[in-house]
């Protein structure tokens, strides 16, 4: 019979030099928030790990929350500038907010505990959770939805202390991180479970479920499952109440109704009096920058980029634009296989136009030559500059033609971005780094694909 929380202690064992220092890292993390907040921080945090909707999770926690009291959100990657990583009430951070949390607060602590200790050295995204942190706490933010990087078990989101776990799916993303098996991957995203916390999931997959189940009886966590009969439910209520949901609603994409669902559920768990007319009015309204976004009347972006996203992606649109002309602008961000990513995609074109991003983006002309198959018949056109890749999909484009942004963060940030101070350094993020590291002989950090700490 299997056991799986034992399978995540022999792993550890096994690769003990690297889960050793990933936990420590986590440690460290711990001592930051404690020495910054020693009487724990007052926000009610919920992490949400998965491979696909995690941001969208957090929108409509954020939004269901904020009928209770101050919501926020932490979610990662942004789009065009960092302050959308932090969202109080459904806005934005401003930058001077980002300027005072670093300035103010987080940076001093920082430093005074790497001049203790050489090894306390906060990565981007550990400073970025104390960020968010230092916000919600400004804004006196009662409930909070913090979504994890890569990962569950050794994510830095997992040093929070936090009152539930949210996984919305285990998928095939990151697997040279997290396992080529898809039970490491679900034993890494269940490694999320708390003692004592509730573990809420919308996973379906058997295999999932069987590691989810175990990490959560061995953590003595309550396992709450949400499935078709509570999608439905939803589905009924929005049209017996004739809650209407537009075009430009994150609710209106079929598969954004599980992530909504999901999220209802942690609410009400919490919250059982909350008005569920009015939780899913809100969630109606909900809108969440990069997701199936329409820039202008023919052209829509998504930041979908692993498979799952992008077959869901690919549904929304023959959904959305039927037999319309499709001009895809494509591009593909680390170390992702495009034939695996664009396989739902790729037939569906008109044309193709492969770019790519100055920041972990592949070559766009490997990518064509790997899709040349999928793609037979179709026409397709390399342009490098992402830039240049959309004014050429405008310039191709038919009278009732949709042109679609899909496929990378990064590439979609370069080409619509309209700051060119934060578009230069999106594209060079991690520059400051690689130089300190070439200066001290660590030459491997000039090969193709390097990533610095960021997600």
């Amino acid at each position: 019979m299997s056991n799986f929380p034992y399978y995540s202690t022999v792993d550890q064992i096994y690769h003990a030099e690297w889960s050793i220092p990933k936990i420590a890292r986590l440690q460290r993390l711990r001592t930051t928030i404690e020495t910054l907040w020693p009487y724990g921080h007052p926000t009610q945090l919920v992490q949400v790990v998965g491979t696909s909707g995690k941001g969208s999770t957090c929108r409509f926690l954020e939004t269901g929350f904020s009928l209770v009291g101050n919501a926020g959100a932490f979610m990662s990657p942004h789009l065009f500038d960092y302050r959308e990583r932090f969202s109080i009430n459904g806005k934005f951070a401003t930058q001077e907010d980002i300027h005072w949390a670093w300035q103010e607060v987080v940076k001093p602590v920082c430093v005074h505990l790497a001049a203790g200790d050489s090894q306390h050295v906060h990565s981007f995204f550990e400073v970025s959770i104390l960020i968010a942190l230092a916000l919600f706490e400004k804004y006196e933010v009662k409930w909070a939805a913090m979504e994890a990087g890569v990962g569950g078990r050794y994510d830095q989101t997992r040093a929070l202390d936090c009152v539930a776990a949210v996984l919305t799916n285990v998928g095939t993303d990151h697997a040279h991180m997290l396992g080529n098996e898809q039970w490491m991957r679900a034993l890494d995203k269940a490694g999320a479970a708390r003692p004592q916390q509730p573990f809420f999931t919308a996973d379906s997959n058997p295999i999932n479920l069987e590691v989810i189940e175990q990490v959560c009886a061995d953590a003595e966590s309550a396992l709450i499952k949400i499935g078709q009969p509570e999608i439905d439910e939803v589905i009924e209520r929005l049209q017996d109440w004739e809650i209407a949901v537009s075009g430009e609603s994150l609710l209106h994409a079929d598969y954004q109704k599980w992530n909504a669902t999901l999220a209802r559920a942690v609410v009400r768990h919490f919250h059982p009096d909350v008005d569920d007319k009015a939780l899913l009015t809100a969630y109606a309204n909900a809108r969440l920058l990069g997701r199936f976004w329409k820039v202008d009347d023919f052209t829509y972006a998504d930041i979908a980029h692993n498979v799952e996203k992008i077959g869901a992606l690919s549904g929304e649109i023959q959904s959305q634009f039927g037999d319309r002309g499709k001009v895809l602008v494509l591009g593909v961000s680390g170390k992702r296989m495009p034939v695996q990513v664009f396989a739902s995609l790729a037939g569906s074109a008109r044309a193709i136009i492969f770019t790519g991003s100055p920041y972990k983006g592949q070559e766009p002309g490997a990518i064509q030559r790997e899709l040349a198959a999928q793609t037979a018949g179709i026409p397709t056109i390399v342009v490098s500059d992402p830039r240049a890749a959309l004014e050429m999909a405008r310039s191709i484009r038919q009278a009732d033609d949709v042109i679609i942004l899909t496929g990378s963060t990064y590439m979609i940030e370069q080409a619509l971005n309209p700051d060119p101070y934060l578009r230069h350094m999106s594209a060079n993020f991690g520059w400051r780094m690689q130089e300190n590291n070439e200066a001290n002989g660590t030459l491997h950090l000039k090969l193709p694909g390097y990533n610095p700490v960021v997600r």
